[in-house]
């Protein structure tokens, strides 16, 4: 599957995104899962890491009702996951702070709403 360019490519020349091989990706993985578990049905996420990663922050912002709204970033996350998240907080008005997962301060962990590292 990996060495497939087909499924990590454009479909066709004028398509310019990947998502024809993404869809034909996550089928072969549901096979691929159902044929090793003997199950009748599968499941993949449609959602590419970078908004899993989005979506995750927002859930823990709404854990805390919006009253913390600090939310820690590593520096050390994919640069495409860093600019959704980015994007994510700046909507809803959350304070993100990116920075080294060891300069991370537990004494103020209390004004957050999560960290992702």
């Amino acid at each position: 599957m990996l060495e497939n360019p087909k499924w990590y490519t454009p479909y066709t020349p004028y398509q310019p995104e990947i998502a024809q091989g993404r869809l034909e990706s996550l089928l072969n993985f549901q096979t691929g899962i159902m044929e090793i578990t003997g199950m009748d049905v599968s499941n993949a996420s449609l959602l590419d890491e970078a908004t899993s990663a989005a979506e995750a922050m927002q859930l823990s912002y709404n854990h805390h009702n919006g009253k913390r709204t600090k939310f820690f970033l590593s520096s050390s996350i994919f640069p495409q996951t860093v600019e959704v998240i980015k994007t994510k907080c700046n909507a809803i008005g959350i304070d993100l702070v990116i920075d080294k997962a060891s300069t991370f301060d537990f004494k103020s962990a209390k004004e957050y709403c999560g960290m992702m590292v």
